[in-house]
């Protein structure tokens, strides 16, 4: 059969072996044997207490994201393009102060270029000198001369002298311009450090430059990490980034040793998405994907005594939840209350929603939390208070597959399996495991055929049982 069956198939209960295969394949193993769940639109969803109430702690379903501890501030030394390291004067592990040399450039290129400029403005000040000289010597004539034309002549070679000067000079200020410019670069060629703190990282340039990917200009050469006070890096999904705001109290959970916390506020949530993949978690009721952008935050905390700087955690937003407390505590949306009497909607053994009375207990006003002293217990499934709800109605159950509803028309007397999505009949002694996508024999409980590989195979089992009918 090359449809995959989606709902659960139910076993034809005219007989006593009938209903012992219903019992092994489906009730048998479930963990609530009373309980299934109504493929009815008109459903009512309901949850496990436990899960609501998180076990009596009064947490709740609480959101966690994964952290990193991180240095308060970077500094990123990037390479200037047009230069070479020369001499690197720190490791990876160095604690910098300050002010310290951290590596040099080279710079014999700028050396022989100012030597080369020097001599370029001494030939042109001697040219200059010449020139001059000639100017005199024409000057001299031309207070002999008596034409007009010789005199005429003479001062167009005076000025003609006199240009070249002009441009000699505005060369030599260029190269003096640019041996300075050059000189500077010499005397920066010793990069100090602008803070103090540890040295993380030292890159290899020529690594970094052949690189296709790279980009020289603005490769980081050393990354220095600030002593003193850590802050932690959060990665939230883009499903859940509007969960968390700047200035939210949160509480960062070691993964060692759960017992082990931090406490801090968010100072920054990221609106550019991470470039690199990270080892994110969402935990609970979680929708991320492998398909969603990931954004990062950063939390500032009271106290990082006990932490190591790229030690991994667990972050949570604090809504109360280190707070202990005893006995079942429920938020007060699920609760209805009528004058001096509570009640919720809660699923029963005939798995229909009822209106069942509660007895309150002490209220959290910061949490919105009733303690429930009667009434409920942590394997009961409530359903919120929604508009449109009435007794009797069927329930559909957070954490238990969904079978579908037929009924005694629904089957034959040869005992078939019935689907009811596809209105036909099923081998009798076959079983379809939704979740395993695998078809059983009851008789033997053994694989019959894998449903990707062998539809025709099973599909010919069909003939062959409408044959024989």
């Amino acid at each position: 059969m090359k449809k995959a069956i989606v709902t659960l198939l139910i076993l034809a209960l005219l007989g006593a072996g009938g209903y012992g295969a219903y019992y092994y394949f489906y009730l048998g193993n479930s963990s609530t044997t009373e309980r299934v769940s109504s493929a009815s639109e008109d459903a009512v969803y309901v949850e496990k207490v436990s899960v609501i109430t998180g076990y009596g702690s009064g947490m709740g379903v609480v959101d966690r994201y994964s952290g990193e501890v991180e240095a308060q501030a970077t500094l990123e030394i990037k390479l200037d393009s047009n230069r070479t390291v020369d001499e690197c004067y720190v490791e990876v592990g160095d604690i910098v102060e300050e002010g310290q040399e951290l590596f040099s450039y080279e710079t014999q290129e700028e050396e022989d270029q100012i030597a080369q400029n020097e001599i370029e403005i001494e030939r042109k000040q001697m040219e200059i000198e010449a020139n001059e000289v000639q100017i005199t010597s024409y000057e001299k004539l031309i207070a002999t001369y008596t034409d007009e034309d010789d005199i005429l002549e003479g001062n167009l070679q005076i000025q003609s002298l006199q240009n070249s000067i002009r441009t000699l000079e505005y060369e030599i200020q260029s190269l003096q311009v640019e041996n300075e410019s050059l000189q500077e670069t010499i005397d920066g060629a010793v990069v100090t450090a602008e803070m103090g703190g540890i040295v993380q990282k030292i890159s290899d340039p020529e690594e970094d430059s052949d690189s296709y990917y790279s980009s020289s200009d603005s490769s980081v050469y050393i990354t220095i990490l600030a002593e003193g006070d850590y802050r932690i890096k959060g990665t939230i999904n883009e499903l859940n980034y509007y969960d968390i705001y700047e200035g939210a109290a949160v509480i960062v959970y070691s993964r060692v040793d759960a017992s082990q916390t931090w406490t801090g506020e968010i100072t920054d949530i990221s609106t550019e998405q991470d470039d690199e993949d990270s080892d994110s978690y969402y935990y609970y009721y979680s929708s991320s994907s492998s398909d969603t952008s990931t954004y990062s935050f950063y939390i500032d905390l009271d106290n990082s005594e006990g932490l190591l700087l790229g030690q991994h955690v667990y972050i949570e937003v604090d809504s109360g939840q280190s707070e202990e407390k005893s006995g079942m505590w429920l938020e007060e949306f699920y609760i209805i209350q009528e004058g001096d009497s509570a009640y919720v909607w809660l699923a029963n053994t005939s798995n229909v929603i009822e209106k069942h009375e509660i007895t309150l207990g002490d209220y959290d006003e910061e949490m919105a939390e009733y303690e429930i002293l009667d009434g409920l217990e942590a394997d009961d499934y409530i359903a919120f208070p929604a508009e449109g709800i009435s007794e009797g109605d069927p329930v559909y159950y957070s954490d238990i597959a969904v079978v579908s509803e037929v009924s005694d028309d629904d089957f034959d007397d040869d005992e078939d399996y019935y689907d009811a999505d596809a209105d036909e009949e099923v081998d009798p002694d076959v079983y379809y495991d939704v979740e395993e996508g695998i078809y059983y024999s009851i008789e033997d409980d053994d694989d019959v055929l894998d449903e990707e590989d062998d539809d025709e195979e099973y599909e010919d089992s069909f003939a062959v049982i409408e044959e024989e009918e």
